[in-house]
């Protein structure tokens, strides 16, 4: 009865707790209710952005993050044409945790890319402890989603930085290429990451690669691909084994284009392991015969040991101790300087330089940056090979470029010294002005030396009896010189092979630019008039060059004054 009665009271007493549990119900039913919507809301906005989506877009909304590769500047032409930038491209990743079956998976993906290696996958698979594996990095979106769309368990899609050069295979061994990771490992690339310590190596994505500055080459790409193009057909012209060529400017040092053949693509950085893949013109020394005697001429010059006029009798052959040196043409008698240039005598050549003592004439050399190893932003450039004992003999042979081996780099460097002024600018790739060039500059001849160099080059030009006859192209006036050296095959001078070159000035009295072109073993072609010299086949490709290259530099041209008719005269 208590217990009844008390019960009763109770309940009739607390009519406000009633009230308060019922307002208690109704907030917590409103807030079950907000929520419920909201995550319909949020299903239904995903679901609405799914159908408007591409269909190769999905997958990378429900993809895992980004990669860990580092995002790159562009690289660009002196003109800024793009040469190599960055995208982001789809990579699989596989989470052996979440494999069921690795075997079964690892099946169903051959199909999709029957280029992948199963077994090194599944080994991947089973018996490395990893939460994340790439099965196939830098794939093509279509095929990424064709996988993806597979639903496999524990594999996914990811995206990565990938590295892309627009021009293919054009200014290739300049720009060099980057790992798997977008690291630089070659040329410029390489030089990117190690020299100019960039904010590319901190940005992680895309999107932070565009915030970077672009670095800027003095490569033209239009120059690049006349090179190119002349040297293509050079090599099928005179069905030569290799070639290459390049074009500097004299005063900044900037190289405007450079082309070795066969190319090499920086997408394909595994064609480098082919034996005919290389630099010919950075990474490589040659012997390169005649052009050297350029080198001698300005030696003597500037030392005041000779003159135009020097006469020196070139009746062959020239005897030093066992050695005996001859010319390619015979002439008996005597020659002045300007003539045994002209003419190409290895006898009158080496007669001048035996005009210093061995020691001096290898201090010169030195002076020209032809015996040291040089530095660009390619790296280092292979050292040049001379001789330990170097006596008169070495002396007289590397007077012509026998007995002395430099790359065509370090060559063409010494030539703009030598027309320029007399003054010695170190090659760059970057962009450069003539006021930043003149920074780093070094007299090494006096200017009346460079002057006699230009007058000398012209002649060979003009002369009847010059060797570079071939190479003239009207209006741009041409200096240059021929060097057509035997290849040495087993230890010994080849009587067959040859090595030509030709290096060129324009326009020769006020020079802007120096070109370079060398043929690996030409053959006496119709073409060539069934010869092999340097005459023949490199100074008329170096004259072909030059033509195109004149009116894109806007070289000015020159035509000789003409006699003005007028009435009664």
């Amino acid at each position: 009865m208590t217990n009844r009665t008390g019960a009763v009271w109770r309940a009739q007493a607390n009519p406000q707790t009633l009230s308060e549990g019922r307002s208690q119900f109704l907030v917590r039913q409103g807030l079950l209710l907000g929520g419920l919507f909201s995550i319909f809301c949020l299903i239904g906005g995903n679901l609405i952005s799914l159908a408007v989506l591409k269909p190769a877009q999905i997958g990378l909304h429900r993809a895992a993050p980004l990669g860990v590769q580092k995002a790159r500047p562009d690289i660009v032409d002196t003109n800024g044409i793009l040469l190599a930038t960055d995208i982001e491209a789809p990579s699989l990743y596989a989470n052996p945790s979440g494999l069921m079956d690795p075997a079964g998976v690892v099946g169903n993906l051959k199909k999709a890319l029957p280029d992948l290696d199963e077994m090194n996958l599944l080994r991947k698979l089973t018996h490395e402890k990893k939460q994340f594996v790439f099965v196939k990095r830098g794939m093509h979106p279509a095929k990424a989603q064709q996988v993806f769309d597979m639903g496999l368990p524990g594999i996914g899609v990811t995206q990565e930085v990938r590295r892309v050069y627009p021009k293919g295979a054009l200014g290739g061994y300049v720009l060099g290429h980057v790992d798997i990771d977008n690291i630089g490992r070659a040329g410029i690339e390489r030089h990117i990451d190690d020299a100019l310590q960039t904010r590319a190596l901190g940005a992680s994505s895309h999107q932070e690669a565009g915030n970077l500055s672009p670095v800027q080459l003095s490569l033209n790409v239009a120059a690049n691909h006349i090179l190119q193009d002349e040297l293509l057909k050079a090599k099928e012209r005179y069905k030569a084994k290799y070639a290459a060529g390049i074009v500097m400017n004299v005063n900044s040092g900037e190289v405007v284009a450079l082309s070795s053949l066969p190319v090499i693509d920086p997408q394909k950085p595994s064609l480098l392991s082919k034996k005919d893949r290389f630099d010919r013109i950075a990474g490589g020394v040659f012997e390169l015969g005649s052009v050297f005697k350029t080198v001698t001429m300005a030696m003597v010059l500037d030392k005041k040991l000779a003159t135009f006029d020097t006469k020196i009798d070139v009746t062959g052959p020239l005897k030093i101790g066992p050695h005996k040196i001859n010319d390619f043409h015979g002439v008996k008698g005597d020659l002045s300087l300007r003539d045994i240039f002209v003419r190409s005598s290895n006898i009158g050549t080496a007669k001048l330089a035996l005009k210093v003592s061995p020691k001096e004439h290898k201090a010169f050399l030195k002076k020209m940056h032809l015996t040291d190893q040089l530095s660009t932003e390619l790296g280092l450039l292979r050292a040049p090979e001379t001789m330990a004992r170097w006596g008169q003999v070495h002396s007289a042979t590397a007077s012509y470029g026998h007995g002395i081996s430099v790359s065509p780099l370090q060559f063409v460097s010494s030539i703009g010294a030598l027309v320029n002024g007399g003054v010695y600018v170190p090659p760059t790739f970057l962009k450069r002005s003539e006021r930043d060039a003149k920074k780093s500059a070094k007299r090494v001849v006096s200017a009346a030396t460079s002057e006699a160099i230009r007058l000398l080059l012209r002649a060979n030009v003009t002369d009847r009896h010059g060797t570079a006859r071939r190479s003239e192209v009207a209006p741009y006036q041409v200096g240059g010189k021929t060097g057509t050296a035997n290849k040495v095959v087993n230890g010994k001078y080849s009587k067959d092979l040859v090595r030509t070159s030709f290096v060129g000035i324009f326009p020769y009295d006020k020079p802007e630019y120096v070109v370079f072109v060398m043929l690996d073993e030409p053959q006496g072609t119709k073409a060539a008039l069934g010869l092999t010299t340097a005459g023949i086949n490199a100074a008329p490709t170096t004259g072909r060059i030059i033509a195109r290259l004149g009116p894109l530099f806007k070289i000015k041209p020159f035509f000789p004054v003409a006699y003005r008719l007028t009435s009664g005269r």
